[in-house]
């Protein structure tokens, strides 16, 4: 059993919409920093236990789903999924993976450096990444749990990894490295600025074309623009090499959970277009 511990939230009011949140208590023992780990799951007011869902894996856990776990604002993660169900669309499980509870713990466990990796090997020597035991965490452990615990459908075609700022970089990373488990890769503001940029863009022209999706998003306001440059570089490589990549440019877009919420009901239509 991985969950130390599996129970439903006790919600305050009006903080969760009418589905069900569970609090998972994980201990993983390869994790540099905060090794017990909280998992929210999710689960739409339309899951009765028969019907199966696609699920989706967020990073910073926290922020998606209460105002009053979030560390910086809420997703409002919950309410999306609900108003996709009032709609007759597509709804879904969400796992929501807390971050370290340190700044530069989540920077070191969510930051790509992978030498096989076009994109990744240049950090500049400002930061140690500490990338593959989180990773090998959600795939080998936490998501084969999920499938087994609840009513997924847990093919590739109905799984998504998304993320914001290094969650961003995070779930790009975890596109590529494992295309063949994430279908859709949900990629708001990602923090690339942290690389050496031409070093970013002579290693980003490595990469091989990948049969899944990258849905990238970038806001203009975002610490004074620092977040499009190479944003908008990589969905241009991506588009000109056939990649099945879609971009979206806000010119009033700020670095916030606010920002993200806006476009996130679009970024889950795209698994199936």
């Amino acid at each position: 059993m991985l969950f130390e511990k599996l129970e439903k939230y006790e919600m305050k009011p009006n903080t969760i919409a009418s589905g069900t949140l569970y609090i998972g208590s994980v201990f993983v023992k390869s994790l540099n920093e905060d090794k017990k780990r909280n998992i929210r799951i999710y689960l739409p007011s339309n899951y009765d236990g028969k019907k199966k869902f696609p699920v989706i894996y967020m990073m910073d856990g926290k922020n998606l789903f209460d105002k009053y776990t979030s560390f910086a604002g809420e997703w409002g993660v919950d309410e999306i999924i609900e108003e996709r169900i009032n709609k007759g669309e597509k709804s879904f499980i969400v796992v929501g993976i807390d971050s370290s509870i340190t700044d530069i713990g989540r920077l070191e466990e969510m930051l790509p450096s992978d030498e096989n990796l076009s994109f990744v090997d240049d950090l500049n020597g400002k930061v140690t990444s500490h990338i593959k035991p989180l990773e090998e965490f959600i795939v080998n452990d936490l998501k084969p749990e999920i499938d087994k615990l609840f009513n997924t459908l847990s093919d590739y075609e109905n799984t998504i990894i998304a993320g914001s700022s290094m969650g961003g970089i995070f779930a790009y990373y975890m596109g590529v490295k494992y295309s063949n488990i994430f279908k859709l890769a949900i990629c708001f503001s990602p923090a690339f600025c942290l690389y050496e940029e031409n070093a970013f863009k002579q290693n980003l022209n490595k990469l091989n074309k990948l049969n899944n999706k990258f849905y990238l998003l970038v806001g203009d306001l975002e610490y004074e623009n620092q977040f499009v440059s190479l944003t908008k570089y990589t969905y241009e490589f991506m588009k000109d090499n056939g990649f099945n990549v879609y971009y979206k440019h806000d010119l009033e877009g700020i670095h916030h959970e606010s920002f993200w919420n806006k476009y996130f009901n679009d970024a889950l239509d795209y698994l199936d277009k």
